[in-house]
């Protein structure tokens, strides 16, 4: 019995130690773990994720690991790198990097055996390019520029990391702002050689990328005036209104010192108008500019003198309407009958009267359902109408115009029954 006991002993311990290797084998064999590192920059679930990206020195990025089959797998530790330098030594977290340049940031995981597994991200670090918007040739509004002979450009650009590449977006535009020039250049000069023609504006911009898209915060731009023939001259300039909601058409009357009108343009019906007059000699002149057509807008007239080989342009003369809307009732009366509909002119010669600008009140309470159509404001009163009164019963009528000129009038309902007869109801 004993010899049995010991024996039986001895085929359980080695069926015990058989069963524990082979448990410790599979668990090694069959732990297939893989590790991702992403990058972002928000914890939205839409947020899209990375392997690599390109910020400006303290973005703040997130960084995120995914662990297979899960981060509670067992580990000896787990931490990140930057350049093989120590990061952090969380799953996930939010962090910026300061330093330009080029950057490998590691998720590295040690597993329970000892074996490393390793993800690596790619973050480029660069601040967008800077330009010089005060130091750049031709000089701002430099006149007298040889439309003849060819023109140079010049600016200045800098990287403020000096790691990178520079690229200049050069644009060059006429008076009519028709572009001549539209060019990427990698370097900070441009020479025209076409020509241009006499006695205009010209405008060219500038901006600033690097290799990697950044735009630069500063945008360059400028503008200079070519010469004339003979010591001719030029004036431009631009008409506006002190309304953004119509257009107009603009007379432009260009006088000489005796007042004698020397030539006049008319603009296309627009809300801003450009024009120019040229060649003009030198000596005293005025502008008179009004809108070509009735309206409530004020002319405005403007004395100037020319030299010579000069563009000379004015600043933007803004026509103001302070004439407020005419509000009139049923032949021009103020005490009106009633009616089903009541009917009113609203005319105003300063553009358009938006519906949301007109108000109407009866006695205290305020009628939603009118509507304007050109200059003839509907009223409907089937509602009052029914009403019998044997007193005047006030409505107003208020009107704001597109130049926020307000005109209120109030106009009488006429009796439509006697005292009697009310009381008789």
């Amino acid at each position: 019995m004993k010899r049995l006991a010991a024996l039986g002993l001895l085929i359980l311990a080695h069926v015990a130690c058989t069963d524990s290797d082979e448990y410790l084998f599979n668990e090694r064999a069959t732990q297939d773990i893989k590790v991702s590192a992403t990058v972002t920059t928000s914890f939205d679930a839409d947020a899209k994720k990375a392997k690599s990206d390109t910020v400006q020195p303290g973005d703040s990025l997130i960084f995120l690991t995914t662990v297979y089959p899960s981060k509670s797998i067992r580990n000896q530790q787990y931490y990140w790198t930057m350049d093989g330098k120590s990061f952090a030594s969380e799953y996930s977290f939010k962090k910026s990097i300061d330093s330009p340049g080029e950057h490998k940031v590691a998720f590295v995981f040690v597993d329970f055996f000892g074996d490393t597994l390793s993800d690596t991200l790619s973050i480029t670090v660069a601040s967008p390019p800077t330009i010089d918007t005060e130091h750049f040739i031709p000089a701002n509004k430099t006149q007298n520029i040889a439309a003849d002979t060819a023109i140079n450009f010049a600016w200045n650009v800098y990287d403020p990391d000096s790691l990178w590449e520079i690229y200049s977006h050069f644009v060059l535009r006429d008076h009519e702002r028709n572009v001549l020039v539209d060019t990427i250049l990698n370097q900070a000069y441009f020479t025209y050689l076409k020509g241009l023609s006499p006695l205009r504006k010209y405008t060219w911009t500038v901006t600033a990328y690097n290799e990697f898209d950044q735009k630069s915060n500063e945008v360059l731009s400028s503008s200079f005036y070519t010469n004339g023939l003979n010591g001719e001259n030029a004036v431009a300039g631009t008409i506006t209104t002190n309304t953004e909601l119509s257009a107009f058409k603009f007379k432009v009357s260009l006088l000489d010192e005796n007042l004698d009108t020397i030539k006049t343009l008319t603009t296309s019906k627009l809300h801003n108008a450009d024009f120019d007059i040229k060649p003009l000699s030198k000596g005293n002149y005025r502008i008179v500019v009004a809108v070509d057509q009735e309206s409530d807008f004020t002319a405005e007239s403007i004395p100037f003198h020319l030299n010579t080989n000069q563009v000379l342009e004015l600043d933007t003369i803004v026509l103001k309407d302070e004439v407020p809307p005419r509000i009139t009732g049923p032949k021009n009366r103020d005490t009106i009958d009633i009616a089903d509909t009541l009917r009113f002119t609203v005319e105003d010669l300063g553009g358009d009267i938006s519906t949301s600008k007109i108000h109407v009140f009866y006695e205290n309470d305020y009628i939603y359902d009118f509507k304007l159509s050109n200059d003839t404001l509907s009223v409907p009163f089937t509602k009052e109408a029914a009403v019998q009164t044997w007193s005047y019963k006030p409505i107003t009528v208020v009107a704001i115009d597109a130049s926020y000129n307000r005109a209120k009038k109030t106009f009488y309902l006429r009796p439509n029954a006697t005292l009697p007869e009310v009381f008789s109801e």
